[in-house]
């Protein structure tokens, strides 16, 4: 899903019909709106007029929004002025037969639209800057003319079922249903009652988000298989500021892709399920992954400088199912592996001067699946994530674990999945809390909560947010545009709009923003 790929056609085109000043009236309330085919009227007197046919009309705060036939043009202007004054935003590329918005933010509008032969179009709509993105289409009944907007839904008239419900927030699952007509009984008296003519308008807030929202800067190539393929990110920064990001497919391989998401690199190695990286040299990186079809550690060489990547080993595995995976350099300066398996058994691995094998020194047993790892390189002890529990921190060689974050604290949400740590000015643990599609952060020493948030959309650039991530990534590595680093997440739907698994790329000076609140 390419970001610049998602602007469907937006226009900075300034179109001037035949307009009356609006009296002095700044902001006209929806029940005073309505429209015919030519003119749209303000208690009665036209304040727009059009030679085209004026198909629907909805308002939004300040702002009308309109689409006129035969060119299936979408037009807005602002009612906060004392002339309307029309700008065009997009030449659609289907019908409309009806049309409701309803704010998603301080800048941004939801946009439906219903072509009237069984397709809902949702867009972002940013009015003052004219962005215009196409989130994704839904499958509806033909016929659909009327809808509104509450905080979290959109509540249309289907004419064969009546009042229908789908979530505004395209990062849930996307589940059509009857609408629940005691929570929205004046919504559905208005769609039901009003004269067609009527311009309506319900929700006048945006929806309140759980926890704070940040967007992504960037995404990555999609995968090429549908489903759930993309898993875990590995971050390589050289010191001369080569990015690239290392990311299973786990029904294919390792794939690589460049600071601008672009895939430079495809390595066919099976069903690779995590990976991790740690620097050589200034420009050296060593790569492992577990490999799920040949049930084994498997190593890389990687030099981002000279755009080089390869297998070099692979390390057999005596488990049915390699599923977790962290690697970092032990209290000994020896480089440690951790891998572990879906059925709660965790190895310590040590790798040889060669990376080409190693020696197991440990195995840590759990009683259920464990996946997300790292290894603290400044206090040696090992964080593993038990899916379904929570957070152990473990001293690797005596084996001595201590959950020190539960499920019961209500911080995460199962599955817990991926883990690391930034090492900045502080260090914090990052942890994917997928049931809840958030990432929470940790001071690590004391241990302590420091803030839970989600990643929402970017509607400016019409990059989707991200949900239902396993595996995530940091760096605090200056790279050019990021001087405090990243955090690259998987993305689990890619739905906006509906494509295969990708990665998403954070700047870290949001998240950082976020614990200094």
């Amino acid at each position: 899903m390419n970001t610049f790929g998602k602007t469907l056609l937006a226009s900075a085109l300034l179109g001037i019909s035949a307009c009356s000043p609006l009296a002095s009236v700044t902001n006209p309330s929806a029940n005073a709106l309505s429209f015919n085919k030519q003119h749209i009227f303000y208690t009665d007197a036209p304040i727009y007029s059009s030679q085209n046919e004026i198909e629907a009309v909805t308002k939004s705060g300040e702002w009308l929004i309109w689409a006129e036939d035969p060119q299936q043009e979408l037009w807005m202007a602002s009612l906060s002025n004392s002339t309307l004054t029309p700008t065009k935003i997009a030449t659609l590329d289907h019908g409309v037969d009806g049309l409701c918005a309803a704010p998603l933010s301080d800048t941004a509008l939801d946009v439906f639209i219903s072509d009237g032969d069984g397709g809902m179009h949702h867009y972002w709509l940013n009015p003052q800057g004219g962005q215009f993105h196409a989130v994704r289409n839904l499958a509806i009944n033909p016929d659909v003319e009327r809808c509104l907007l509450n905080e979290s839904s959109l509540i249309y008239l289907d004419p064969y079922l009546g009042a229908m419900s789908v979530d505004r927030n395209p990062e849930t699952d996307t589940v059509i249903r009857t609408a629940n007509v005691a929570a929205n009984h004046h919504l559905i008296e208005q769609l039901s009652s009003a004269p067609e003519s009527l311009i309506l308008e319900h929700a006048h807030s945006a929806p309140q988000a759980p926890f704070p929202l940040i967007s992504a800067d960037l995404e990555t190539d999609s995968v090429d298989r549908a489903g759930d393929a993309a898993d875990d990110p590995a971050i390589l920064v050289s010191d001369k500021g080569t990015l690239w990001i290392a990311g299973t497919d786990k029904q294919q391989g390792l794939r690589v892709y460049n600071a601008q998401g672009k895939q430079i690199h495809f390595l066919k190695r099976g069903r690779l399920n995590n990976v991790d990286s740690l620097a050589l040299t200034n420009n050296r990186f060593l790569l492992s992954a577990t490999n799920r079809t040949s049930h084994s550690i498997d190593l890389f060489i990687a030099e981002p400088d000279k755009n080089r990547i390869e297998f070099i080993s692979a390390i057999p595995l005596a488990m049915d199912d390699p599923y977790g995976l962290c690697m970092a350099k032990d209290a000994s300066g020896k480089i440690a592996v951790f891998a572990g398996d879906s059925e709660g058994l965790v190895q310590y691995w040590q790798l040889d001067n060669n990376y080409r094998s190693g020696n197991m020194l440990a195995e840590y047993h759990f009683d259920s699946q464990t996946e997300g790892c790292v290894y603290n390189t400044v206090d040696h002890q090992l964080y593993v994530g038990q899916e379904d529990k929570g957070i152990w921190k473990i001293a690797p060689m005596s084996g001595e674990k201590t959950l020190i974050e539960t499920m019961a604290q209500g911080n995460l949400v199962a599955d817990v999945e991926g883990l690391d740590i930034y090492y900045g000015d502080q260090q914090y643990l990052i942890a994917s809390s997928q049931g809840d599609d958030s990432y929470v952060v940790y001071q690590i020493a004391p241990w302590k909560m420091l803030s839970k948030f989600r990643i929402g959309p970017n509607t400016h650039t019409g990059l989707d947010g991200a949900s239902e991530t396993d595996g995530l990534a940091v760096s605090a590595k200056p790279i050019k545009d990021y001087p405090q680093g990243i955090m690259v997440v998987q993305d689990g739907r890619n739905v906006s709009p509906a494509a295969n698994q990708n990665f998403k790329i954070i700047n870290w000076q949001k998240i950082e923003g976020l614990l200094k609140k």
